[in-house]
């Protein structure tokens, strides 16, 4: 009797610890770990867009590892070369013949169209070419507008200091001069400056194709066709022009002195105190500068897309990056699995869960419209909701980059409800201001294009370090540092012994006339 019940005893632990495994087995999830770079950091966690991706995949555990955008330069070259990716992250394409090199990224020529077919159908037109590095697909770009950079200004302090719009480089002179000596902010202080950069020379490239060349935004290089072949645009004399021109206005008092070093926030605020009368940038952020500025009591504020300067040579421009910021794939197992979870972001169903709190630059109000449908702001309604700046930096912070944006014309092509996808595109068209609409035609009227796509094998070798030797050579001449002939003559030489003629080799070679 005795061993009967010791049996059975047996068995039932047997049973349960069985069952237990069992439970702990199907309790098991997967870590994904994601890295993006917000501007600030917000309640991600707990806001829509999360929740509605753990609704959808409850066997994943989301590991979040925000890096702030100002921050990215200096930490992400140090995640690569410590071989530590995550499984989804944004990231540049400058660094993907770094990753690629290092084994630390998934090809996706395969996989995406298998796994992802909403990020392939709702692509924008030519957007998936800028991931492709040596005829494969390692990234997924951005989906936002090729062209969208104009030169603007501020149309009330010319108005109060009755002023023209500027057209040649020296005419831009002469406004910055008065921008500075007028007071047009009306303070009764000394504390108005022409123009603001960021971080080096970032932000300031209509300035630099007055005399035909560009670093390109962040700095990523500007090639063009002269004579025949592809050329660096770091490297010619007109670019030494540039900066030499550039270093006058900054020691004249006409740029903003912390302009060298201005992170992201500090550079945007210098901008919301009412102190700044030049902004290079996206014709998409003018309705939210504009609206920012009214609600900080800049009744009259009018920040305005105007053409770029005309150089010395008749030469005038602004800089088309093409698609530079991307999600890439670290290879750490979980590649299916992430495609189908950026998919999923592209997706009529997780734009109706989140409340299409997806959008990166456009937020969506509170409410729904009677069909249960995300509303999103009009042009009008930002100038006149107070709360919407508040409104706008809240959806910005609690949700992760995918690429995913309503002003790209495709994105909502594999949606089965085709009302709701008219809608979607309806309410892009009325978000746009009529400074932003203005802007557009003229990025598109006079984008500058690199004529170098993607990059090259080389540059895994070569570029970042080059980069950061044209950072330094930039700042030291526009901060009037040392002799800037001998260190223009610094700069050519390091070139020429640090891999630049071998990029300019490859370029031509893989991207023939």
């Amino acid at each position: 009797m005795f061993k009967k019940r010791l049996l059975l005893g047996m068995v039932i632990l047997l049973v349960v610890g069985m069952l237990f495994a069992q439970g702990a087995k199907e309790e098991k999830k997967t870590v994904i770990r994601w890295m993006w770079l917000p501007e600030a950091m917000g309640d991600v966690e707990n806001g829509p867009f999360m929740k509605a991706l753990q609704a959808k995949f409850p066997d994943v555990e989301f590991q979040l590892e925000p890096v702030l955008y100002s921050a990215y330069p200096d930490r992400f070259p140090v995640m690569i070369a410590a071989g530590d990716v995550p499984d989804i992250f944004q990231g540049h394409t400058q660094y993907m013949p770094q990753l690629v090199e290092a084994d630390l990224i998934y090809d996706l020529t395969a996989a995406l169209p298998k796994y992802g077919p909403d990020i392939v159908g709702n692509a924008r037109d030519g957007q998936l070419r800028y991931g492709q590095y040596g005829g494969k697909q390692y990234a997924i770009p951005g989906s936002y507008l090729l062209k969208y950079f104009s030169q603007n200004i501020r149309m009330d302090w010319l108005e109060k200091l009755g002023l023209e719009v500027p057209r040649t480089l020296e005419e831009f002179r002469e406004v910055a001069r008065a921008f500075v000596a007028g007071d047009p902010n009306g303070n009764g202080k000394k504390d108005e400056y022409a123009t603001a950069f960021r971080t080096n020379v970032n932000f300031i490239d209509s300035f630099f194709l007055a005399f035909g060349v560009a670093p390109n935004h962040h700095q990523t290089g500007m090639w063009q066709v002269r004579d025949g072949k592809h050329t660096f645009d770091w490297v010619q004399p007109e670019m030494k022009e540039a900066l030499m021109e550039l270093a006058s206005w900054y020691k004249e008092g006409l740029i903003h002195p912390e302009s060298l070093t201005f992170g992201w926030n500090d550079w945007w605020n210098a901008y919301l105190r009412d102190s700044v009368g030049m902004w290079y940038h996206q014709p998409r952020r003018l309705s939210e500068m504009n609206t920012a500025l009214k609600q900080a009591g800049v009744e009259d504020a009018n920040m305005w897309p105007i053409a770029p300067p005309i150089g010395p040579k008749g030469l005038s421009g602004t800089a088309n990056e093409g698609q530079p910021w991307a999600t890439f794939f670290g290879k750490n197992g979980n590649l299916e699995k992430c495609i189908e979870i950026l998919n999923y972001t592209y997706t009529q169903e997780f734009f109706l869960a989140c409340g299409g709190r997806n959008d990166v630059y456009y937020p969506s109000q509170r409410t729904l419209n009677e069909k249960g449908w995300p509303k999103f702001y009009s042009y009008e309604e930002m100038l006149a909701d107070p709360n919407y700046e508040e409104r706008r930096t809240e959806v910005l912070y609690s949700m992760l980059y995918t690429g995913w944006c309503i002003e790209n014309p495709n994105m909502t092509n594999t949606w089965p409800d085709r009302e709701l996808a008219e809608y979607v595109k309806q309410q892009f068209k009325n978000t746009l201001s009529p400074a932003q609409v203005v802007g557009n035609e003229l990025a598109d009227t006079y984008a500058v294009t690199s004529s170098k796509p993607v990059p090259v094998p080389a540059d895994a070798k070569y570029f970042t370090r080059l980069q950061d030797k044209f950072r330094e050579i930039a700042s030291r001449i526009v901060s009037g540092r040392g002799n800037p002939d001998a260190t223009w003559n610094e700069w050519l030489d390091y070139y020429a012994k640090n891999g630049g003629p071998e990029i300019e080799k490859e370029v031509n070679e893989l991207f023939p006339l």
